[in-house]
């Protein structure tokens, strides 16, 4: 018995310093935003700690910040532009050999202040284009740099995985054209040199792969991979930190949100699960909470608190039901904006736009906003600012259409501009912030376009 008790009470005191871990390097990240509020200029490239100055303010102070009970943290600033830095807080701790660990967190900072051009949206022109026979059916874009990985079916074209270069002007081409992934895949994700992919794998789900040298992705490439209960049942990836987010089709004996720590991407390990009556089509974090866009007739859109990843709940007041039971396929948020996308469905509107400046959970007043698409959203993308939206749709005459947010919220028509492809429906979208260009992925093809005039 004695045994037992003190098994339990280590495991109690490893959890309890994981989340002074984390709480310390969300402090570390919130002083580094306080301090791009103040001046950008003060974050300079480096490793520092963090401490309020003589002024009452967060500045840069040392190498690192120490705690009396054994806690590190650091907190490095990589620039990436005049206006634009990656910051990346590590939190770690020993006590004895066998407590210790470490929590990261990263987060990618812009000078708001900065005048960033970005190009008239109200009129995308097409760059360029790569179709591919039969039906690959395309599902999901992961940037990375000027690579584009692009999951599909497999068969009929599809290799499960493909990767493209959109580097110069023009046609995106292939890269690593000899890969196959031998299976399909639903969603992808990119987390620094790190490609996370969820696939129809009946025994590994996610695979992992060190994507540096994106033109070597091969097999070879594979890091780790993880096998989720039940038969393939994983559709969307989202990261904030070390965690990674997994959400799945609904299963009555299992759960469909799964989290991991992924300091070591080669070693991922659980670290918890929450268990709903909702498939998780769509998937995306903000401010702690993961918002998901799923298939529960009674509430499309569930909420839940994910700030610490090994005690995963539903939020309190759940989410937001909308109209008639069309599943939600997409999730996206900026600022304080949430955009739904559905499936298509007579007498609602696919396009869902909601606020979050009120709470976690969406607030009825102001909004919601609604906007028929004429199709189904599978995919859907904010630019960083938050004045456009990008969508993917099933529209046959319409499968790119953009969006102004600031109308949207206006109560106006926000859709601005539309382009049409001829390689089918709208499957994909991913917007490369940095080059100001939007990624459209079809049923068979992989579309760059720039915007106007």
């Amino acid at each position: 018995m004695t045994s037992v008790l003190f098994i339990g009470q280590e495991g109690a005191l490893q959890s309890g310093d994981q989340i002074r871990a984390v709480y310390l390097s969300s402090e570390a990240l919130a002083a580094a935003r306080s301090m791009r509020d103040a001046s950008f200029s003060q974050l300079t490239a480096g490793q520092h700690g963090t401490c309020i100055g003589a002024t009452g303010l967060w500045e840069f102070c040392g190498q690192q910040n120490e705690t009396s009970d054994g806690f590190t943290t650091t907190l490095t600033v990589q620039s990436l532009s005049e206006s634009h830095v990656r910051v990346t807080a590590e939190t770690r701790w020993r006590e004895g050999q066998s407590r210790s660990g470490s929590a990261v967190l990263a987060e990618e900072l812009f000078d708001w202040r900065a005048v960033k051009p970005i190009g008239d949206w109200t009129a995308p022109r097409l760059d360029g284009s790569y179709a591919i026979e039969g039906q690959p059916l395309f599902s999901s874009i992961a940037l990375k740099g000027d690579i584009a990985f692009v999951t599909s079916a497999y068969g009929e074209g599809g290799k499960g995985l493909q990767a493209f270069d959109y580097s110069s002007e023009g046609d995106p081409l292939p890269v690593a054209a000899g890969f196959d992934l031998g299976v399909a895949a639903y969603a992808s994700l990119v987390s620094g040199d790190v490609l996370y992919v969820a696939t129809a794998d009946s025994s590994a789900e996610i695979q992992i792969f060190d994507v540096t040298v994106p033109a070597g992705l091969s097999l070879s490439k594979r890091l780790a991979i993880i096998n989720l209960p039940g038969d393939g049942r994983a559709r969307s990836l989202a990261s904030f930190g070390s965690t990674l987010f997994v959400g799945t089709t609904e299963d009555a004996a299992e759960p469909e949100l799964f989290a991991f720590d992924i300091t070591d991407p080669a070693s991922p390990e659980p670290l918890g699960t929450l268990q709903d009556s909702t498939s998780v089509f769509g998937l995306s974090l903000h401010d702690g909470f993961a918002y998901i866009a799923g298939s529960m007739d009674a509430m499309e859109l569930r909420v839940a608190d994910v700030f610490d990843p090994a005690d995963l709940s539903i939020a309190q007041g759940e989410g937001y039901n909308l109209t008639d039971v069309h599943d939600a396929l997409s999730v996206a948020t900026v600022n304080d904006d949430l955009l739904l996308g559905r499936r298509n469905g007579d007498g609602i509107e696919e396009l869902v736009l909601l606020d979050l400046s009120n709470g976690a959970i969406p607030s009825s007043s102001p909004g919601p906003w609604f906007q028929e698409i004429g199709g189904s959203v599978p995919s859907l993308v904010a630019e960083p600012g938050g004045r456009f939206a990008f969508i993917a749709t099933d529209n046959i005459s319409a499968q790119l259409q953009v969006a102004d947010l600031a109308k949207f919220r206006a109560g106006q028509f926000p859709v601005v501009a539309t382009a049409t492809t001829l390689t089918g429906g709208g499957r994909a979208i991913a917007y490369d912030a940095q080059r100001d260009r939007v990624l459209l992925a079809t049923d068979r093809g992989i579309l760059l376009f720039r915007p106007g005039p």
